[in-house]
């Protein structure tokens, strides 16, 4: 009986990220996820404000500094 690998499963995983910088991942992305939700909802109902306008904008500054913050807490680059 042969041990077959799993193909979903890459070879380094998003467990290279240390548990505290982790959670701080996860907190802003979801921020930034009720961010644009919240922003991109509100304009589609009731029409384009600046402060929606705003909201949106600062849940994508939140998705991008999230993404950076991720990649750059993995340990990816320490090999």
């Amino acid at each position: 009986m042969s041990i077959r690998r799993n193909l979903f499963i890459s070879h380094t995983s998003v467990r290279n990220v240390k548990p505290k910088a982790e959670r701080r991942c996860h907190l802003l992305l979801a921020v930034s996820l009720v961010l644009l939700t919240v922003g991109i909802g509100y304009d589609l109902v009731f029409g384009t404000k600046l402060a929606d306008f705003m909201v949106i904008i600062a849940g994508l500054l939140f998705g991008w500094i999230a993404f950076l913050y991720c990649l750059g807490s993995t340990e990816l680059w320490r090999e």
